[in-house]
Parts: structure tokens; sequence; C-alpha cells
């Protein structure tokens, strides 16, 4: 496999194909031929397909570097030092960035459980404003049908007011009760045109009022008073 070899100079050129190389960062290559190999600066120049890159020695596996050096000239001492400095920086840069990719590892992690955290926040959020709203409505039907009733057929059964003829009503939006947990205030204003029972004729007028409607049991509106102002 070796073609050429110049046994004096620090750059050795070689010829060693293989055909899937994974290097110890984890870096997975296919197509791979070593053109040669820097025994001073510790870096092996590979030909990936049809690209030239440039790796340092220490990423390659533990059997090709064994065999890169089988094929280099002998150092001298200060060579072999300084070859050893380099593979010493070459583990500690190695470590160093594994550090640093499971720092940006664990970030990324925290950041999506915070995401996630956030979404669900959000989600109940908009399940509690919809539920809200739905119960709110629901309060405020409850409401509109009990005051038609009570002023068309209950109020006031001992004044002059006959049959009512016509009627309508202003209702203000159901609004919670201070202190009280599902109790909610509804006010209003029924008008109302009437037959007057005294005068044979016909009469109208409005009064003000509240309706008091609770919710605790089991979420279910139920007018507990109605009072006219």
């Amino acid at each position: 496999m070796l073609l050429a070899i110049q046994a004096a100079a620090v750059v050795v050129e070689v010829q060693l194909p293989y055909k899937d190389l994974r290097l110890k960062d984890g870096a997975q290559l296919t197509e791979v031929v070593i053109k040669s190999f820097n025994t001073s600066a510790g870096t092996a120049l590979l030909q990936v397909k049809k690209d030239l890159i440039s790796v340092r020695m220490s990423l390659l596996p533990d059997e090709v570097s064994a065999r890169l050096k089988e094929l280099a000239p002998v150092l001298t001492k200060e060579e072999q030092e300084a070859e050893k400095k380099q593979e010493t920086e070459a583990r500690q840069l190695a470590a160093r960035n594994a550090e640093r990719h499971q720092e940006q590892a664990e970030d990324e992690v925290r950041a999506d459980r915070a995401a996630s955290r956030q979404l669900n926040v959000q989600a109940r959020e908009q399940a509690d404003k919809k539920n809200t709203n739905r119960l709110l409505e629901e309060v405020a039907v409850v409401a509109e049908a009990r005051a038609r009733v009570y002023f068309k057929y209950e109020d006031d059964p001992f004044s002059n007011i006959g049959a009512v003829v016509s009627g309508d009503l202003s209702l203000s939006a159901p609004e919670q009760v201070p202190g009280w947990t599902g109790r909610y205030r509804v006010t209003g204003t029924a008008y109302r045109q009437y037959i007057n029972n005294r005068s044979s004729g016909f009469g109208r007028g409005h009064k003000d009022f509240e309706i008091l409607i609770d919710t605790a049991d089991k979420g279910k509106p139920k007018v507990v008073d109605i009072s006219v102002k």
C-alpha cells in the first residue's frame, strides 16, 4: 500500500486507502486516501473522495496512527518531545471541545424544557380562559331567562299591573362576587308595557334588578336570588 516515502523529510508521502475511516471526534469519512503526514505538525493530509482535508493525527484511529508511525522516519529527541506536546495539546483541545459540546447540549435541553413548560402554561391559560368564557355565557343565559319569567309573571303580584303585553331587558355582563367562589352577579333593567287593572288602560315602566347565580354545583349556573332595586 505504500507507494513512496521521503524518509528524510518532515512531510512523509504515503498512499493509504480506506473505504471507511471514523475519526476520534466522531466524524465518519468514506473513500479516504491518506496522502501524507507531517511528523512535526502532527497533521495528515487526506483525500476524501475528491476533496483534500488536513486533520490532526491524534484524531486518526489508533491502528492508523500506529501504521503511520511505522512509516515515519526516526525522530530526534527534540522532535519526539514536540510531538508529545502536540498530542497533549490535541487531547486537551478535544476535551475542551467535548465539554463545550456537552454544555451546549445541556443548554438546548434546558431551553427545550423551558419552552415546553411555557407552552403547557399557555395551553392551561387558554383552556381556563375558554372555560371561564363558556361559564359566563351560561350565567348570562340563565340570568336573562330568569329575569324574563320574573318580570312577566312574578313581580309585584298585588299591584295594578295586569298582563304584560311586551317587555325588554338590559343586562350587564356577569361579574364574580368578591370573596365568594363560583357566585356571579348580573344587574339590569326590565322594561315593560302592561295592562293597568285600575284604569283599564295600558301602563309602562321599568325596574332595576340584581340576580345572584351560583355555579358551585359542578359548574351548572343556578339562580339563588333576584332582587328589585
